[in-house]
């Protein structure tokens, strides 16, 4: 048993280490570029902390993860999600936001 736990952790620090380019803080320099850009980009790491969410509570809900692990892995997804959503509020249009998400 205690091998499997240590299988699943390790296959979630691989998919958290694959994921970590789209949540690192990419602040390459506003430019001309900058602001569609970093919507687009926005929306793709809101869309991934969605996927991540919904993962982990499959990972729950087959036994493949421990209730304490799931819910500190969901809560760090939910803070990154409303910390890109509030971005993404910042950036985008009026009403358009509401119709992406």
């Amino acid at each position: 048993m205690a091998e499997y736990a240590v299988s699943v952790l390790l296959a979630l620090a691989v998919s958290v280490f694959a994921a970590y380019p789209l949540f690192s803080a990419r602040e390459n320099g506003g430019g001309a570029m900058g602001g569609g850009d970093e919507l687009s980009s926005l929306r793709e790491r809101r869309d991934l902390c969605y996927s991540l969410i919904r993962d982990a509570e499959l990972d729950r809900d087959t036994g493949k993860l421990n209730e304490e692990d799931y819910a500190e892995l969901v809560s760090g997804y939910k803070r990154e999600a409303s910390s890109v959503m509030r971005r993404i509020s910042e950036l985008a249009p009026p009403g358009e936001e509401k119709d992406d998400a």
